[in-house]
């Protein structure tokens, strides 16, 4: 599911924005926790208001190691246009000063071409990439130059935020997320953080709502129209919230303006599996959250 990849065309935006969700409903490795955390997550996409797809997401992390598994996939209208579906995966470790060890692999289908990104991580650098099939060559295609590799992480643990014992505070968004999918850097900026309690919905507690811009910065098409639409907008949110044990912020919902309308994820399922009846939630209190 990389957004980079470059073999969807530009003219197909909503495809795109769909991709790009998806990315971001991803998640990450905290900080080293002695304790073994496992965690599930069911995300419904939508775009004006209609269901147009689903994600679930599994996670798996003890004493600085991780592993993460995303499944995805539109339907309806958008499934029969645009054909996008995959699956991604990340395991490793995180050092003590933060940057990755590891592996990531994607496989996806976009306008019924398949897709498979694979690369390392040694030290937050990424190298042995493989992109099948490449970007399309493009004169107005944006370099990936060394240092652009360097101190990044790939797009399923770009958008978790350790919390640990601190208090859940406004400041945790201020933050830039250097993400490289393969073939293409990205920067992902959070500001503007406010605090909010959810009160209906699979998850109830308190959560962290931040603002987004995704700044590309190379492997990506200096004059797309998508990538300049994406790189303009200034109305993308994240809503996170704490897993169960409170030691680590992800994804809740995410909110999109596009040009036809909104767009966007949200969680249906947070934690464990929901009774036949629909009605599990998991609601987290946190004493130190302000």
């Amino acid at each position: 599911m990389t957004a980079g990849s470059g073999n969807a065309p530009e003219g197909r935006t909503a495809a795109r924005v769909c991709a790009v969700l998806l990315l971001l409903a991803a998640t990450g490795p905290a900080t080293a926790d002695p304790v073994p955390q496992r965690f599930s997550a069911t995300y419904r996409l939508f775009f004006l208001n209609l269901p147009v797809g689903e994600a679930s997401l599994s996670v798996d992390q003890s004493a600085g190691r991780y592993g993460y598994d995303l499944k995805a996939g539109l339907r309806g209208l958008a499934g029969v246009f645009f054909d996008g579906s995959g699956t991604a995966s990340a395991s490793g470790e995180r050092g003590r000063n933060g940057a990755l060890t590891g592996t990531f692999r994607t496989e996806s289908r976009y306008g019924g071409k398949p897709v498979q990104v694979s690369m390392v991580l040694s030290g937050g650098r990424a190298h042995d990439e493989s992109v099948e099939p490449p970007p399309s060559p493009a004169p107005d295609r944006v370099p990936v130059a060394p240092q652009d590799k360097v101190g990044v992480v790939d797009p399923l643990t770009m958008l978790a935020i350790p919390l640990g014992a601190a208090a859940l505070d406004p400041a945790l968004c201020e933050r830039r997320i250097p993400v490289f999918n393969g073939s293409a850097r990205a920067d992902l900026v959070l500001s503007r953080g406010t605090l909010v309690t959810v009160q209906e919905g699979p998850y109830r507690g308190p959560a962290l709502d931040c603002r987004v811009r995704w700044v590309p910065i190379s492997g990506h098409r200096a004059n797309g129209t998508s990538v300049r639409r994406m790189a303009e907008n200034d109305e993308i949110r994240v809503r996170f919230a704490p897993l169960p044990n409170g030691a680590l912020l992800l994804p809740l919902t995410i909110s999109m303006a596009t040009g036809w309308g909104n767009a966007g994820i949200e969680a249906t399922q947070w934690g464990a599996k929901a009774e036949p009846s629909g009605r599990t939630s998991v609601k987290v209190h946190l004493p130190n959250a302000r």
